[in-house]
């Protein structure tokens, strides 16, 4: 062996000694160091290419194994690292092409196998990556991204008994994800299992007693429950963190208006169209106006909704109920026919 080979073992061996204690800016010295001796070892190449990815800078890393590439068209290292490079990228597509090409080099990897599924899912081939995701645990066991992605997959789809079955053998062996924990009670709140939903919420909380995501849906199952008084108090302190949070106003609105706290109700309704047009904080004016005998506001409110939305069901229904307290029989009636036609 010659000098220079020596010296480039000798460095490679430095490189990755560095990148496992992640001192990567030292780990890239080492390895350039060694690239100058020996542009075409794919030991160093590889090690170039991790250290730019651990260093975030993808295209980098991308050059340095299309250099390996090039060389050896299966190097299974290069293969992985492009796919990892492109995920980081954000370029599923790009990720797929060299991971499938990494598979068939190395089929029993679990792990690509997942990031691969993944990649499926991200850009919506929701049977591929589901398939995918089977066969790694198949053969990894309860492989824990495995679990993770087809819970992900089906909770975006709307299955939510497998995604909920996925999730449950999740978090007996992670049992902190607080995304996962918040996506399972918004799934038992779908089903209206309020008490099981508001168990996840509060587990998310343990954690994060600020996360405003489990606080709404711990909200909403208050809500369910009709227990309003508290669901108020939950939104409010979610309103606290998101002031322009458009649907709480609504829904806290909502919730006033069903308590009889008729002057709170429109000032949240009003507050949410400060931030814009909402269907609904129109409609909860409407009705709050009507139940108050102010009629003229009343219908100034759904007029506004039917001039964006010409055939809302709801708005129609509700004018037709004002002009029935206006004493308006023949224009309640034309408006129920229109329904009827629509139905």
């Amino acid at each position: 062996m010659s000098g220079d080979a020596r010296a480039v073992v000798r460095l490679s061996r430095k490189g990755y000694a560095l990148l496992n204690k992640r001192r990567y800016r030292d780990a890239e010295a080492a390895f350039l160091e060694a690239y100058e001796l020996s542009s075409g070892n794919a030991y160093v190449l590889v090690g170039l290419g991790d250290v730019c990815r651990k260093l975030k800078r993808f295209r980098d890393a991308i050059d340095y194994y299309e250099q390996l590439l090039e060389i050896d068209q299966e190097n299974v290292f290069a293969l992985r690292g492009m796919g990892n490079a492109y995920r980081g990228l954000q370029k599923p597509d790009k990720a797929i092409i060299f991971w499938k090409r990494y598979l068939q080099c190395k089929p029993g990897d679990t792990m690509v196998m997942v990031r691969l599924a993944d990649s499926y899912r991200k850009k919506g081939a929701f049977r591929e990556a589901y398939a995918l995701y089977l066969k790694a645990l198949e053969r990894g066991g309860n492989d824990l991204y495995a679990l993770l992605g087809i819970g992900n997959l089906c909770y975006k789809t709307g299955d939510d008994k497998t995604a909920i079955a996925s999730f449950e053998k999740y978090l007996k062996l992670h049992d902190s994800n607080i995304a996962v924990l918040t996506m399972m009670g918004n799934m038992h709140q779908r089903q209206k299992r309020f008490d099981v939903a508001m168990g996840f919420y509060r587990r998310t909380l343990a954690i994060d007693e600020q996360n405003p995501f489990a606080l709404y849906g711990l909200g909403n199952c208050f809500r369910g429950l009709q227990q309003l008084e508290k669901a108020i108090e939950v939104w409010l302190t979610v309103l606290e963190q998101e002031p322009e949070n458009q649907n709480l106003y609504t829904r806290v609105g909502d919730a006033c208006l069903s308590l009889g706290r008729f002057d709170e109700a429109l000032d949240y309704y009003n507050q949410s169209l400060e931030c814009g047009f909402d269907l609904y904080a129109h409609l909860g004016l409407s009705r709050a106006y009507l139940s108050a005998g102010r009629l003229a506001e009343a219908e100034d409110d759904c007029r506004q909704i039917l001039q964006r939305m010409p055939d809302n069901r709801r708005a129609l229904a509700l004018l037709a109920e004002i002009c029935d307290a206006k004493g308006d029989t023949p224009h309640a009636e034309q408006i129920r026919e229109r329904l009827a036609m629509t139905a």
